[in-house]
């Protein structure tokens, strides 16, 4: 992922005609700059230029008063329905990191290559590699070294644009799979340090996933439970890695996350917080749980889990709402000390839930134009086209919002959605 990557140049569609946002505030977060009276001309799928007066025969698209920023990325998403593809796009989400393959995702990469198809764009990952009982349906089961290398040439010549690794992974494997050099993310296997998964080149750690572990004064006492959890059980395997969270949380070394975080520089190792999903599990049967008023737009697989048929109990609650709490500290040292983060959701709400995310990196500690950044600019980096996205400058892709309020001023003004503008297309938000 650090070189140029496969995204499709119009994400498979094509591009509207020339058009001119008039009198808007540009706002860059590339840059952190705040230019107002601003026109921006779009024309064939990109922005050919942004200025104080730019004169040109094309639409026009009134902007006064309102914010210009680019368009939104969520990078870790589970989607598998096609209806809720227009729904991320109608959200502000121009951009989505598939973070788990399924027959369903090569059908889009083809669409995406060769019809008029108005939706986000889009990374795929391979089928989720996991150990010899995946806990995930559709995974990859590997049980050594010779079976991950075959396995990774398969999800290449499938289409994968990178590898997913779990947490089951035996470390022979992971190991095999970091061998090949195909780009890898994910979960941090339980038999893994993440220390040792920075060192293999893990591009992306998702969820925090073994910091807590790894900055664990009990590190040794809470990989022995793990190495005692039963996949058969899933139920008992949850309740039993809930408890180890929590004493990975309660025995957290200030200079042991010190450390790490110069392993993750040194290996330019980025993380995925999904706070949003951390925070759902430590809220729900509370007042504070988010999700209720989007229920209809969780995808049905994953919806009886957070309409009521999973009710922890009180115990489970408050170790969740720990572990909750901790994972903002660990988010607000891993940015302080300059270790790279992109905003994720898990899904959960099309579109709604990367607001969630963003609110909730601020509330860790990011500042609005941070979190913004974690959306915009750093996964054009992370993807290696930052020439090409993340930024309001000619040349950049016309993927745009329309805000009627700046977020920099507050975060929640990212949900104050005017228009969205995919690929110089204006899409208009029905309030």
């Amino acid at each position: 992922m650090t070189g140029s990557h496969a995204i499709p140049e119009l994400a498979g569609f094509r591009a509207g005609a020339p058009l001119r946002v008039t009198d808007v505030t540009v706002l860059d977060p590339a840059d952190g700059s705040v230019h107002t009276h601003q026109d921006i001309l779009l024309r064939d799928g990109r922005i050919a230029a942004v200025g104080a007066s730019v004169e040109a025969e094309a639409e026009v698209l009134a902007g006064e008063g309102l914010v210009a920023l680019p368009g939104l990325w969520d990078m870790h998403v589970h989607t598998f329905d096609e209806s809720t593809l227009p729904k991320f796009l109608a959200r502000g989400v121009t951009g989505i990191r598939h973070m788990g393959g399924a027959p369903v995702h090569l059908a889009w990469q083809a669409r995406l290559r060769g019809g008029d198809w108005l939706v986000p764009r889009m990374v795929f990952a391979s089928r989720i590699l996991d150990g010899p009982r995946p806990s995930r349906p559709g995974s990859i089961a590997l049980t050594s070294a010779d079976e991950a290398t075959a396995a990774v040439a398969q999800c290449v010549a499938d289409g994968a644009e990178f590898l997913k690794v779990y947490a089951q992974l035996p470390p022979e494997a992971y190991a095999a799979i970091a061998a090949t050099g195909v780009p890898f993310a994910g979960h941090v296997p339980w038999a893994v340090s993440i220390a040792t998964a920075a060192a293999s080149g893990q591009r992306s750690i998702e969820h925090l996933d073994g910091l807590a572990l790894g900055t664990s004064t009990a590190e040794t006492e809470i990989r022995a439970g793990l190495s005692t959890l039963d996949v058969r059980d899933p139920a008992g395997m949850f309740a039993r890695l809930s408890e180890l969270n929590h004493v990975a949380a309660m025995t957290h070394d200030p200079a042991r996350l010190a450390s790490l975080c110069r392993v993750f520089l040194r290996h330019d190792t980025w993380h995925v917080p999904t706070l949003a999903v951390l925070h759902a599990k430590a809220t729900i049967g509370t007042p504070e749980f988010q999700l209720t008023p989007y229920l209809p737009d969780i995808e049905p697989a994953l919806r009886p889990a957070w309409a009521g048929s999973w009710s922890p109990d009180a115990a489970a609650k408050e170790r969740e709402q720990a572990v909750f709490r901790h994972s903002l500290h660990l988010v607000r040292e891993l940015h302080q000390a300059g270790v790279p983060l992109l905003a994720g959701t898990d899904t959960f709400v099309p579109g709604h839930s990367l607001h969630d995310e963003l609110g909730l990196l601020v509330r860790a500690g990011l500042s609005p134009l941070d979190a913004l950044r974690a959306a915009t600019s750093a996964p054009a980096r992370f993807l290696g086209v930052a020439e090409r996205f993340g930024a309001i400058a000619p040349g950049m892709a016309a993927d745009l919002l329309l805000l009627d309020a700046n977020p920099l001023d507050d975060i929640a003004n990212t949900r104050a959605i005017r228009a969205v503008i995919m690929g110089g297309r204006h899409i208009e938000i029905q309030s």
